[in-house]
């Protein structure tokens, strides 16, 4: 892992979630495993897998492995595991090297999920995930037995200012408020003895107008950026270009996302504030979730 010494979080923690558990397995584990491909894998495979396995560098960094070998890995199991312990424990040692206090017990080894977070004064701020469980579970119809070779997904969560996105989210907040106050209620002269959709109309639309002021007054009160707003900047992208050294990656490697929000989130509504990147290798996902201030 890169060196990145003059990084200084405070107040970090880390979360290992455990659902639809994944065995994250030893590098004991491992060796055995691999033992099975000798003579199967061609010898430079093997000693690559190895390679991953002493953390000598990223399974992300494309530098060391050709695309065709990496797609033929892909597919196969010994990849799947090794690479995911590549990617947890290089994370870990990563905010270990940085005198986090995170340490991995023997019963978490079943877990499936990395989060790291830094603890501000006003608010927590998410900095990395490995999500790495078996999101294959939510289709019903895969046949009994099917193992998917999926790895899983890296997250960076990167903070930066912009006073133009700012801007231009504050006009459309009023565009959008303009025409809420605008608007008249279509149902108003039908008459129901019980409510009708009237009411349940009027209430929808106060509501709509009161979520879109609460955001025309936070933006509009943005005149500068608090300390722990400049923190929060600071950290994520030295802890973002810090992960991207170690990947082999710049931050021209990923391209804009335009579907980015997972499918279950229907409350999330996506401003001019925020960016989702991502860059894709065969059966990992890397995405940069990119927030403006």
């Amino acid at each position: 892992m890169v060196r990145t010494s003059a990084i200084d979080i405070r107040g970090f923690s880390s979360i290992i979630g455990n659902q639809d558990m994944i065995m994250l397995n030893t590098k004991e584990e491992l060796y055995e495993l691999l033992k099975k491909y000798q003579g199967i894998l061609a010898k430079p495979m093997i000693e690559y897998l190895t390679s991953l396995i002493e953390q000598e560098f990223s399974v992300v960094q494309e530098k060391y492995i050709s695309k065709q070998d990496r797609e033929v890995l892909s597919e196969l199991e010994i990849y799947k595991k090794v690479a995911i312990y590549n990617i947890f424990w290089r994370a870990n040692h990563f905010f270990m090297e940085h005198e986090m206090n995170f340490k991995l017990k023997e019963q978490d080894r079943k877990e499936n999920c990395f989060r790291a977070y830094i603890q501000l004064n006003s608010h927590r701020v998410k900095i990395f995930e490995f999500d790495y469980r078996n999101q294959m579970k939510l289709n019903h119809t895969i046949p009994t037995g099917y193992k998917t070779m999926n790895i899983g997904t890296i997250s960076f969560y990167q903070t930066l200012e912009n006073q133009e996105l700012r801007e231009k989210e504050l006009e459309m907040v009023m565009s959008k408020l303009e025409g809420l106050y605008d608007q008249h209620n279509p149902y108003y002269n039908i008459p129901s003895r019980f409510g009708g959709p009237a009411p349940q109309w009027a209430y929808e639309h106060a509501c709509e107008i009161e979520k879109y002021e609460e955001k025309f007054t936070i933006l509009d009160s943005k005149k500068e950026l608090t300390d722990d707003e400049k923190r929060e900047i600071e950290i994520t992208n030295q802890i973002y270009h810090a992960f991207l050294d170690d990947y082999g990656l710049t931050n021209d490697s990923f391209i804009e996302d335009d579907y980015p929000n997972n499918f279950l989130d229907f409350d999330h509504e996506k401003t001019n504030l925020e960016k989702t990147l991502v860059k894709q290798i065969p059966n990992l996902k890397i995405v940069n979730h990119v927030k403006y201030l």
